[in-house]
């Protein structure tokens, strides 16, 4: 999977503002009450639940802006945690609440690298057979794979345009394929054919909206090494 990939399957790109990530976030609890208005209980050093989130949350709507502001950054946190960073353990790291501390400035954040280095951190350990379990957006490798081998992909029920993110394609009910075992996609990717494979799947999108995501289609075209919030 290339940063091309990543970004036209998530819509994030890559190659923005580097994230400002603080490891000693997770000890700062004065903060926490700042930013978040409470102080969630640790799982694990500098780790919370995510489903702490959810559950305090989950209510009133806040009555001013700074009570916004931190249900906002709460709801952040719960999507990192069940979404790009997500883990074996379901929690997520406070040390990205220092990524949240102004929150206009958020979107300017190179989330689809660190998003695709943590798959990549992941995957490395589950091929060397270092981990038992994937983290990270690991939904990403299935859409890669409907999107270059479409005999494998579900048929939605109503045709979408493929647009970015590529996952919206996928978002009403599909028609799944039928039920297959290991030894049927090993046998598939051992035959399949060269006419059988989509090599350019993105060249469907409107350029306009690649454009948006050049810098990741020029990062695609050489062996770079990214660094992520792997902890």
């Amino acid at each position: 999977m290339t940063p091309f990939d990543f970004a036209m399957i998530t819509g994030l790109g890559v190659g923005s503002d580097p994230i400002p990530l603080d490891p000693d976030m997770g000890e700062w609890v004065a903060a926490w009450d700042v930013l978040l208005g409470a102080r969630p209980p640790l799982a694990r050093a500098g780790m919370v639940r995510c489903c702490w989130f959810k559950e305090h949350y989950r209510g009133e709507d806040p009555e001013t802006d700074e009570g916004v502001d931190q249900y906002v950054r709460g709801f952040l946190l719960f999507l990192f945690g069940t979404t790009m960073f997500s883990n074996r353990w379901n929690t997520v790291g406070l040390y990205f609440l220092s990524t949240l501390v102004l929150l206009p400035r958020v979107h300017s954040h190179n989330w689809g690298a660190a998003g695709l280095t943590t798959l990549y951190g992941y995957m490395s350990s589950t091929s060397r057979i270092r981990g038992r379990l994937i983290g990270g957006y690991w939904r990403a490798w299935e859409l890669w794979v409907y999107a270059h081998f479409p005999a494998l992909a579900p048929d939605p029920v109503e045709e979408t345009a493929v647009t970015v993110p590529f996952s919206d394609v996928y978002d009403g009910p599909p028609r799944r394929r039928t039920r297959k075992g290991f030894m049927f996609f090993r046998q598939y990717f051992d035959t399949v054919a060269a006419g059988e494979i989509t090599w350019r799947p993105w060249e469907v999108i409107p350029s306009g909206l690649q454009d948006r995501y050049r810098v990741a289609q020029i990062m695609s075209q050489y062996r770079i090494l990214f660094e992520g919030p792997i902890y």
